[in-house]
């Protein structure tokens, strides 16, 4: 499965090399996407089988820094490749990028199915079948809210919010808005790594809950001030929270999937990630333009503390001395 998310998203990115017409590009993009979630998915397996309680939170920190110098250093190759040959030879470069993937799957990664299904049984087929058995589980059910609330924040105040924010309300141009998405990105990727011991030492919560309430100190700092200093310390705010977010609630989600039903436990993670971000933009773009931006920022801080405080209450935890403790 890890093989396939690549692959599929390889073929439409050259299918989006020749197309010559919106309706095309458009379906191809919709195939791409389904080859991420596959990727997004698989991957998240892979590493839930190849890690254990202990240490997963740092190698989740570990992902999550390569995937930020990705967003680093994807831009600007991209941009020098379109303003050198044009836009389209940038899905080029993304489809026979992906053929590097492949042959680092094939050649360096081990098959990792779960000694319990080493033989095909009831279990394996028993797991296969679609299921929202994992949400009777309480905490799991909280973490998926906090998983949707993080992704509801990410999608709608940074990749959304906040260049509509700087541009139109604020008046700043396009280059300031680059610096402060540059100085997110590299707040994410320096506190990585701190925040997966962070996870692995004292618990899940400690990192996920005050990542979510950072989230929130991101959007009031929005409405307070009008400054740039503010919106770097906004910035700042949201790439901590990013970095605090991001990989623990996967993490989170691993650590509560029977190793027979890693896949299902995932997917539905990702899924509860996927609502989010699909519902961020719509709803905070919406109260922003139609209501007032305050009322926008406002809106998603009360969900944030909303989730950060059911998941400090409601949720057990599952790393860290907590967990020892609970025994």
């Amino acid at each position: 499965m890890v093989l396939m998310g690549p692959i599929v998203r390889g073929v439409t990115n050259v299918g989006q090399y020749f197309a010559d017409d919106y309706l095309t590009f458009f379906v191809l993009e919709m195939i791409g996407q389904v080859g991420v979630a596959i990727w997004a998915t698989s991957s998240n397996v892979l590493l839930s089988d190849v890690t254990t309680t202990e240490s997963r939170g740092r190698v989740l920190a570990l992902r999550t820094m390569a995937t930020r110098l990705g967003f680093v250093a994807g831009p600007a190759v991209g941009g020098v490749l379109a303003a050198t040959y044009g836009l389209e030879s940038v899905f080029l470069l993304n489809g026979v990028s992906k053929i590097v993937i492949v042959v680092v799957v094939l050649t360096m990664v081990k098959e990792t199915r779960p000694p319990e299904l080493a033989e095909p049984g009831a279990v394996g087929r028993q797991s296969a079948r679609l299921s929202f058995e994992p949400f009777r589980n309480r905490t799991f059910a909280v973490v998926a809210v906090a998983t949707a609330a993080f992704a509801m924040s990410n999608a709608g105040i940074v990749q959304t919010l906040l260049p509509v924010h700087a541009v139109d309300a604020l008046a700043y141009d396009e280059a300031v808005v680059g610096f402060l998405i540059s100085i997110t990105s590299a707040a994410g990727f320096l506190f990585a790594f701190p925040n997966g011991m962070i996870a692995d030492r004292f618990g899940r919560k400690w990192s996920l809950g005050p990542g979510l309430l950072m989230m929130g100190a991101a959007a009031v700092t929005l409405i307070v001030g009008d400054e740039y200093a503010t919106l770097l310390v906004a910035a700042v705010f949201l790439g901590l929270g990013e970095a605090m977010g991001m990989g623990t609630s996967q993490t989170f989600a691993m650590d509560l999937a029977p190793p027979e039903k890693r896949g299902m436990y995932m997917g539905l993670s990702m899924m509860a990630n996927s609502v989010g971000a699909t519902a961020g933009p719509l709803l905070l773009a919406a109260l922003y333009y139609f209501v007032t931006p305050d009322i926008s920022f406002i809106t998603i801080t009360v969900l944030l503390v909303l989730a950060a405080a059911m998941l400090m209450l409601m949720a057990r935890e599952t790393g860290g001395r907590a967990r020892l403790g609970q025994r």
